[in-house]
């Protein structure tokens, strides 16, 4: 048992400790959004639509996501309670729209965590090979060596030590790491385009594997949420906001955080494709580090780049599993979870035997290795579009209900900017849903096997938990 007393009353008012400003909800969102992804799937990028192309695919991406994020800053305003999508929906959709929506997002976020776990030990190797150790042995044809399992649990430990201590460590260190991000990513930036070559953008845009370019923008369009996936944590922080914080302060952090995230993207993209021509990126494994390599001896602006990307991924590890521990908090206030589950610290007010909860999950998924999560992060994916689509029409369902005057705050534009975010989220959902048939034509992904293996444990689950649901509520 812990030393400190724990709250144990899920349902009565919620004990949070109210520390989170405006910078505070920036480094959270944009902690969330910026991972690794811009270190490993550049070349990708590249080689749907070439470097214009990749920049006309995320603006467009991020308008939609945007908009996205004037849908949740309103609900959030209008139910301002940790639990996100799964409050929404409780409150907009019905009590069992809410418990799928919860179930299927606890395991998205779940395996986010543990895959942001697992990446970092081999961030961590490229950039110090001589700490690499022995193979221990081997999970699902993937080798599992020591340094790999001793990196991955370290960081399991000190990410649930910080969010046991309360919101208040561990957006401090979300903050510091955020912005010394930050600060690397300018200079990265920076220097890519002064010792790179405007000519090595050439051609601006072409598409890849014969096809047109536009249906590499429209691949890149289609994945955004993927990379600008993460502001939406707020709403799991927003019991813990300051006093003095209005809702539109948190909305302008929430689009703040996206613009930054977009522009950085972008930016990087352009760097990168500048500093050597980027056809010969194409295909190569950590192609942003690549691109770097020889602008400066040593190849010391590479592992300047390893280097921000190692950051990036603890903050996402640490951002998603704050996120993650305060969505089943939510679920088991609502008597959808085990009432455990929503136990608040008094003294921290943290969900102690959440955030427990979510370092055994990590610890399982950095001991089982890489070749078990992939699947899930894939699955996650799929999860996060339909999520997008709740959002906006519960944003719009609650306005024709309840009036926008009703709201503390209101998304600019209106309806006009919900129904955009809608339609948008809905196109982005269907490629997601598709694509992994399409990559591989005739076989039942297993994206879809997971997620219906686990929609069918959720039915069981919620038939045989409803008698004690009402004893918990």
């Amino acid at each position: 048992m812990l030393p400190d007393p724990v709250r144990r009353n899920p349902s009565g008012p919620p004990p949070a400790a109210r520390v989170l400003g405006p910078i505070r909800f920036f480094a959270l969102s944009f902690g969330c959004i910026v991972g690794s992804g811009w270190v490993v799937v550049l070349g990708d990028w590249l080689a749907a639509a070439g470097p214009a192309g990749v920049v006309i695919g995320m603006l467009a991406g991020g308008s939609v996501m945007l908009a996205n994020s004037g849908a949740y800053a309103e609900l959030i305003a209008r139910f301002p309670v940790a639990g996100g999508e799964f409050v929404f929906a409780q409150n907009v959709f019905g009590d069992r729209t809410a418990f799928f929506v919860g179930w299927l997002w606890t395991l998205s976020l779940l395996s986010v965590v543990a895959f942001e776990a697992t990446a970092l030990p081999w961030i961590v190797q490229t950039l110090l090979p001589a700490i690499k150790g022995p193979t221990l042995y081997v999970s699902l044809d993937t080798p599992v060596t020591a340094d790999s399992l001793a990196i991955g649990m370290i960081g399991t430990v000190v990410i649930a030590v910080m969010n046991y201590r309360g919101v208040r460590s561990a957006a401090t260190m979300q903050t510091i790491l955020s912005f010394v991000f930050l600060g690397l990513a300018v200079v990265i930036v920076l220097l890519g385009f002064t010792l790179g070559s405007f000519r090595n953008l050439q051609p601006l845009i072409q598409g890849g594997r014969g096809k047109p370019w536009w249906v590499g923008v429209m691949w890149i369009f289609a994945i955004a949420p993927l990379f600008l996936n993460g502001f939406q944590s707020v709403a799991q922080t927003v019991e813990e906001r300051a006093k003095n914080v209005t809702f539109s302060r948190i909305a302008r952090s929430m689009a703040l955080a996206l613009l930054v995230s977009i522009g950085f993207y972008c930016l990087v993209t352009l760097a990168a494709a500048s500093a050597q021509p980027w056809r010969t990126l194409l295909g190569r494994p950590l192609a942003t580090a690549a691109a770097f390599s020889d602008l400066l001896p040593h190849h010391a602006l590479s592992f300047l780049v390893l280097l921000a990307a190692a950051l990036s991924v603890v903050r996402v590890w640490n951002g998603v599993a704050i996120w993650t521990a305060r969505l089943l908090m939510a679920q088991a206030r609502a008597g959808f979870l085990p009432a455990w589950l929503g136990a608040v610290h008094e003294r921290h007010g943290s969900p102690t035997f959440a955030v427990l909860f979510v370092a055994a999950c990590t610890a399982i998924g950095v001991a089982l290795g890489k070749g078990a999560l992939i699947p899930l992060v894939d699955m996650a994916s799929l999860c996060l579009a339909g999520n997008l689509v709740l959002a906006c029409a519960a944003a719009l369902r609650v306005r024709a209900t309840q009036g926008p005057a009703a709201a503390p705050y209101r998304t600019p534009g209106g309806v006009a900017t919900l129904i955009y975010a809608l339609v948008g989220s809905a196109g982005m959902a269907a490629f997601t849903f598709i694509d992994p048939l399409l990559r591989d034509p005739g076989r039942i992904p297993i994206e879809w096997t997971i997620t219906g293996s686990w929609a069918c444990m959720g039915i069981a689950f919620w038939f045989a938990w409803r008698p004690r649901r009402r004893e918990v509520r």
